[in-house]
């Protein structure tokens, strides 16, 4: 099977690549570790990110995967045992020094894979950041894959709030085909926020998790399934690999008057 990982090449191997021209693009992974509910591991957040960034990188010619980063901000998880979260300035300053990191290779093409909610708003942060210091620079950023997934299966597909929520249906769904062997679907529990606190239809009210659910659990586990998490896992990896594969075409070149 086709080598992607950046931590897997050698020195030697990696120098070979750039002579022949065979790096052209990198995916960036950013998770978390916190509690998801009885049901499932810490760590859905980095396992399914990571694991469609290798998946997708293995369908493309010249793009590699960066060691995804574990923890994320989650001081609205803490609630549950245990989060391990991360300043959202570090969260910055972290994924600002990965992207320079890569620039001083040149490596101007970074897709930020991202699998965790807190992390949404200091990832843009950091690649403002950086892209302002290095126009040259192209982000391609998928922030929030669970909001976009459930359109690419088409109505149906999830039983109830469209797959959402935090260990919902879809993200225990897509985790109990990234590692069945840490999901108990026997543990699920039906936690939906709507239950427990008004929520705006065009607003978004900045909830801590003990105020929406008892369990750590937004949404409804107990209609997922392996078989609709294979689903979706290919739906996500097409979607990553495509979108790649549609910028590499154009060199990256986004700006249409050009």
């Amino acid at each position: 099977m086709k080598k992607v990982l950046l931590n897997e090449f050698s020195t030697a191997e990696l120098e070979a690549m750039f002579a022949a021209g065979g790096i052209d693009s990198a995916i960036t992974v950013f998770g978390s570790c916190e509690s998801h509910g009885g049901h499932l591991p810490l760590g859905p957040d980095l396992f399914v990110p990571a694991e469609v960034a290798r998946l997708a990188a293995q369908r493309l010619e010249r793009t590699i995967v960066v060691p995804g980063v574990p923890f994320g901000t989650s001081m609205h998880y803490n609630a549950n045992p245990m989060a391990v979260s991360l300043r959202f300035e570090t969260v910055t300053a972290l994924a600002e020094d990965i992207f320079e990191s890569l620039i001083a290779y040149d490596i101007r093409h970074i897709f930020v894979l991202n699998g965790h909610d807190g992390n949404i708003a200091p990832l843009e942060i950091a690649q403002r950041k950086v892209k302002q210091r290095h126009p040259e620079v192209v982000f391609a950023f998928l922030p929030a894959w669970w909001s976009v997934i459930g359109s690419r299966l088409g109505d149906g597909f999830f039983a109830e709030w469209n797959g959402l929520g935090h260990g919902g249906e879809g993200e225990t769904s897509i985790t109990m085909a990234v590692c069945p062997d840490l999901c108990d679907l026997g543990k699920a529990v039906r936690q939906m926020p709507v239950d427990s606190i008004r929520i705006g239809e065009r607003v978004q009210i900045m909830w801590d998790i003990a105020e929406v659910s008892a369990t750590g659990v937004t949404g409804d586990p107990t209609w997922a399934s392996a078989e609709k998490g294979s689903k979706m896992q290919d739906a996500l990896v097409g979607l990553v690999a495509d979108s790649i594969r549609q910028l590499d075409e154009t060199g990256w070149r986004y700006d249409l008057r050009q």
